[in-house]
């Protein structure tokens, strides 16, 4: 028994001999991952606390009665500019962008979703913001009719990974080009996705209309 412990012993111990520079590499390698990865977990947490300080500021100035233009700016572009990666700078051009659109500036709001959708694509990115851009740019194009435009925003989604509303709204676009069948065959995907009674109701209404 004792000669098959040595045995087995020396059999690690020339392993380890072997390749002890190898080892201390991947060892070395690893340590550092780690460090690098605790590294960027807390300037992400620094930057998000930061983030959340300008984001409150600029939410709040926004809301006063009497509202100072230049400090909104300063604030909106220092959060954008230096936090874009950030929810809360996501957050922020987010209701920029739905703001602009309200008041019928589009080429303003549009540039406003484009960076957000650019922002938010990708390793890193952010799924939820990038459809709440596409989306809110697809509606833009719509009001203002450039519908090739709309449906480009949301062709990176398939019939699987659509929601009922995505499908809705790509129905919307095709209607408003008078294809018809197509329009008909997403809303009826739509139905299909749709819970609610009161959105599958809207749903029959559109089909209804474009049957008659």
């Amino acid at each position: 028994m004792n000669e098959i412990i040595d045995n087995e012993f020396g059999a690690v111990k020339n392993f380890l001999s072997k390749y002890k520079n190898a080892l201390m590499i991947v060892v070395l390698l690893i340590i550092l991952s780690i460090g690098l990865f605790a590294l960027n977990f807390y300037n992400k947490k620094v930057m998000n606390e930061e983030a959340a300080v300008i984001y409150n500021e600029w939410l709040n100035t926004t809301s006063l009665e009497n509202k100072e233009q230049e400090k909104i700016d300063s604030l909106y572009s220092d959060l954008t500019d230096n936090y874009a990666s950030t929810g809360y700078a996501m957050m922020a051009m987010l209701s920029k962008g739905a703001d602009l659109a309200s008041k019928g500036d589009f080429d303003k709001s549009i540039a406003v979703f484009i960076n957000l959708q650019e922002i938010s694509s990708g390793f890193g990115g952010n799924d939820f913001f990038n459809k709440i851009s596409r989306i809110s740019l697809s509606r833009i194009y719509i009001e203002i009719g450039k519908y090739d435009d709309a449906l480009s925003q949301l062709s990176v989604y398939s019939e699987s990974s659509a929601n009922a509303y995505i499908h809705e709204l790509i129905g919307d676009i095709f209607a408003a080009k008078q294809e018809v069948e197509k329009s008909i065959e997403q809303y009826m995907l739509a139905d299909e996705k749709y819970d609610d009674q009161q959105s599958k109701s809207i749903i029959a209404m559109k089909i209804a209309d474009l049957e008659s």
